[in-house]
């Protein structure tokens, strides 16, 4: 528990130390245009359309049973515990236990975590890979320069990795195979699995619990293959136009501060790397690695000592907002459901 809140702390100093690199005579040029305001609606809107392909992937996993509103409801708390815990488990765990408390059994409610990991995973792989084919081992390419950041190590480091992207791509491809296989092809073999763990000693008191856990798998997904490809086709859809819409962000802002013309294809793309570089954060919600990693795959687009403050305004979207609405909806979600 030190670690995660040491590295955080670290983390969070030098952020502020790189604040004293932002050029603040070009801050002071910023004025509330009309292009300003244009990318800012923009900004808004991806985070509308993030959020939305999410809602409707949780309403259609729960067979439309749950309101549109506790659909909302899961998708901010679980985004919530993310940004609160490290490596994203929270959000995981929130949403488990949000479903259980609207009414989900165990079983049903990790079957539907696991397959919203598993479109998750694939939905990165079709992409990552559909760029790879695109730009080649261009998308890998961090050699040019970013002017007075250059002489970081934080953004020497983090442009170094280039060359290993490929074992986190890996990583997530093979577990997104595990999940479709446990899910589609041999659901069986999870169940033995679940079943095993209940036989380890200190874990066998659930021994009931994880067996009725392990039944209600099994169902779910019979549930799920009855549908057909074409509901998960359709999921893996939303789940892609979510994953664009969450990375289509950095396009939008850097637009708004780039140094000069750049190929939006590029700047996508490197949101993929960046993804990579933050899949095992050791830091809630990646803090700390998530902007520094973010500003040295990026600051070659941005105009030179403005990189720090548009990264804060992107963790300012997809961080400190969840936050902000995970502590405004949480008592109220606690209040109607009840003590967990």
């Amino acid at each position: 528990m030190l670690l995660p809140i040491g590295i955080t702390l670290l983390a969070t100093a030098y952020l502020i130390y790189l604040l004293s690199k932002v050029d603040y005579a070009q801050v002071a040029t910023i004025t509330l245009t009309g292009h300003l305001v244009s990318i800012l609606l923009l900004a808004v809107g991806t985070v509308f359309i993030r959020d939305a392909a999410y809602v409707y992937r949780m309403w259609e996993l729960n067979d439309r049973k749950l309101s549109i509103a506790k659909c909302i409801e899961i998708i901010f708390l679980w985004e919530f515990g993310s940004s609160v815990t490290p490596a994203s488990f929270g959000g995981v765990s929130m949403a488990f236990l949000i479903l259980y408390k609207e009414g989900i059994k165990p079983g049903k409610a990790t079957s539907i975590l696991m397959l919203c990991s598993y479109l998750d995973n694939i939905a990165f792989v079709i992409v990552f890979g559909a760029l790879y084919l695109i730009l080649g081992h261009h998308m890998f390419d961090l050699s040019a320069t970013c002017g007075s950041l250059d002489q970081l190590s934080a953004v020497k480091a983090f442009r170094s990795v280039g060359e290993y992207v490929w074992i986190g791509f890996l990583a997530v491809a093979m577990s997104g195979m595990i999940l479709g296989f446990s899910l589609f092809i041999r659901p069986q073999y999870a169940v033995s699995f679940l079943n095993k763990i209940a036989q380890i000693k200190f874990i066998n008191r659930w021994e009931k619990q994880i067996h009725h856990i392990s039944v209600d798998i099994m169902h779910t997904s019979i549930e799920f293959q009855n549908k057909g490809t074409g509901f998960v086709i359709k999921l893996l859809i939303g789940t892609t136009i979510s994953w664009c819409a969450r990375y289509a962000l950095a396009n939008v802002l850097i637009y708004g501060f780039a140094s000069g013309l750049f190929d939006n294809l590029d700047v996508f793309a490197r949101q993929y790397v960046h993804r990579v570089i933050v899949i095992i954060p050791a830091t809630p919600g990646g803090s700390g690695i998530a902007e520094l990693s973010f500003m040295a795959l990026n600051c070659e687009f941005i105009k030179d000592g403005l990189a720090p403050i548009v990264t804060l305004i992107w963790r300012g979207f997809n961080f400190y907002f969840y936050i902000i609405v995970g502590i405004v909806i949480l008592p109220k979600w606690l209040a109607r459901v009840g003590k967990i």
